[in-house]
């Protein structure tokens, strides 16, 4: 069966982490309340266990809890509370494309591929992270987070969910990941899946890539 859909995980493959992002959201929680130490909102951000929104619908709410809850175990006056509140979402501006993300993905739209994204991760506004990136939602097909999907990758469900999604039996997609288990767990229920080892710390790893830029010429090459 021919490819026919590209299906990306998020962090790592299309997008890259901005620290600098986070210094300037740190810089601004350092102008509402002076005292706290540094890296008090992105320690909060980590430890988080929950609750996490299922729907983009939910987001807002749940960011008025993140900030209620940082103000309250931080002990905030009332207007540090106020500007932090104000500050509400930030999470979709803490990310970059990698400059191979978007020529990848105009090459395989010339070919008239299908593409979707399944990431790991509890917020499920992924179209507003990819547009803050410079990546346009709308070259994808589906868009699938593990707080839709209520499960995550290796998990075969989380595949399946995304599959569901498209539309398209799991042997016409393609599933690329910076992880060898992701990867793994995408073959398991009957995709083709490849690693993008941008470091070079899987060199024996069958179907590997370096470089999104790799991945038409590896499609075309495919058996069908």
């Amino acid at each position: 069966m021919s490819i026919t859909t590209v299906v990306f995980d998020r962090d790592n493959t299309l997008l890259a982490f901005d620290r600098s992002a986070v210094a300037r959201l740190e810089r601004q929680v350092a102008q509402a309340a002076p005292h706290l130490p540094a890296g008090a909102a992105s320690a909060q951000w980590l430890q988080w266990t929950g609750p996490w929104p299922h729907t983009a619908a939910e987001e807002p709410a749940f960011w008025h809890t993140f900030w209620r809850t940082f103000a309250e175990r931080q002990a905030l006056t009332a207007d540090a509370t106020s500007t932090l509140l104000a500050i509400g979402d930030f999470y979709h501006t803490c990310f970059a494309a990698f400059p191979d993300a978007l020529p990848c993905i105009t090459a395989l739209q010339e070919r008239r591929l299908r593409l979707a994204v399944l990431t790991n991760f509890e917020l499920p506004s992924i179209d507003r992270t990819l547009a803050h990136a410079g990546l346009d939602p709308r070259h994808f097909d589906a868009l699938v987070s593990s707080a839709a999907a209520g499960v995550q990758k290796p998990d075969p469900r989380a595949y399946q969910a995304v599959l569901a999604a498209l539309g398209e039996p799991a042997a016409a997609c393609l599933m690329v990941d910076d992880l060898p288990g992701n990867v793994e767990g995408a073959r398991s229920v009957g995709m083709r899946a490849v690693l993008l080892d941008r470091a070079g710390r899987f060199p024996d790893a069958p179907a590997r890539i370096t470089s999104l830029m790799e991945l038409p010429q590896l499609i075309d090459s495919a058996p069908q």
